[in-house]
């Protein structure tokens, strides 16, 4: 996984605390039919549901966090508490000291958003005119502005898409142009909510390589909620992982690995001088033409172990060893806790 800046510069303030955050929807109960309609007019019946349920964690400054879950889990109700769309119904958030529905404009200047389904350009503006008005409206000083957009417009390659109208923009070139438009006011916390969802590999990998340099280089904080399991291994070091409304995990991601996933994968290229499976019974083996791959239980066998078996076993011509990726850990949690639930 790629480097993070480090404890003791950037990472050490806490930017962002979120503490005991309660959300509760009211929500009517609506009956069919015409009959339905006035008797919910009359006697309206309501039921509530839980959306977060006692969330707390920090966030530090420099930090690239994303928020796991499945649908319903509450991310999308969280992202929109931290940026102060939504009220919480009970707990306390705070963000570089404020309250986001209450700190205003200086709140807005610190901090960039976006949402995957939902464009912040102009629609009938060309991007470079959408780009000018950001301009106008942060009161952006000149120098500072010419900066953003030059680096911008070179990183996720969008010169070709400047005189173009919004509406006229594929769904990949509109969320390269609008991520871009978040960055030109130099913001110091982004909010992802979903950012590559419906995008092709290439413009997915755009994107990821930007926002990583804009963490690593730049400073930039990331709170990303995704689907796109691959967004979050590029893009973040760390997560928190909500189920039913509550908080699962709070760490690193590697840690969350290492949590849950009790298996390891290795992969050889090389002829078999002997059975593999001699020395490793407990193994599954796998071939496909010259390659053959081990998945090996970790508390079963040392990495030494299974190097010198796999020495033993083949004249080796190529070896790595693959770490569980992060959709295989999300899978591991969300069936035990199914399992958990069930008994």
């Amino acid at each position: 996984m790629h480097g993070r800046i480090t404890e003791g510069t950037i990472m050490a303030d806490i930017m962002a605390e979120v503490n005991h955050v309660k959300k509760i929807y009211r929500l009517n109960i609506k009956e069919p039919g015409i009959k339905g309609a006035f008797r919910n007019l009359a006697h309206a019946r309501w039921t509530e549901k839980t959306a977060l349920d006692d969330i707390s964690f920090q966030m530090k400054e420099g930090q690239a966090l994303a928020c796991i879950g499945e649908n319903g889990a509450g991310k999308s109700t969280l992202i929109k508490i931290m940026i102060g769309i939504l009220t919480p119904t009970a707990g306390d958030v705070t963000v570089y000291g404020g309250h986001p529905r209450e700190s205003g404009k200086e709140y807005l200047r610190k901090i960039g958003v976006v949402f995957g389904q939902k464009s912040n350009l102009w629609t009938d503006l060309p991007v470079e005119e959408s780009y000018q008005a950001v301009k106008t409206l942060y009161r952006l000083d000149p120098g500072e502005y010419k900066k953003n957009y030059d680096m911008i417009v070179q990183l996720l390659e969008l010169a070709p898409i400047l005189s173009s109208p919004a509406r006229k923009l594929s769904l990949g070139q509109r969320m390269k142009a609008d991520i871009g438009m978040a960055f030109l006011h130099s913001p110091r916390l982004l909010y992802l909510d979903e950012p590559t969802i419906g995008l092709d590999i290439n413009i997915k990998h755009t994107i990821r390589s930007f926002l990583r340099q804009m963490n690593q280089e730049k400073g930039v904080s990331i709170f990303l909620t995704s689907h796109d399991l691959d967004d979050i291994d590029e893009i973040c070091d760390d997560a928190i992982v909500l189920s039913g409304g509550k908080l699962f995990y709070n760490g690193s991601l590697d840690a969350l690995k290492q949590q849950y996933v009790h298996e390891r994968s290795i992969r050889v290229t090389g002829v078999q001088k002997s059975d593999i499976r001699k020395y490793l019974p407990d193994a599954r083996i796998s071939r496909e033409g010259r390659v053959t791959r081990i998945d090996y239980p970790m508390q079963a066998y040392g990495a030494e172990t299974v190097l010198n078996a796999v020495s033993q076993a083949f004249d080796i011509e190529d070896i790595s060893i693959q770490a569980p990726d992060i959709d295989t850990v999300v899978s591991h949690i969300f069936s035990r806790e199914k399992e958990a639930s069930a008994l």
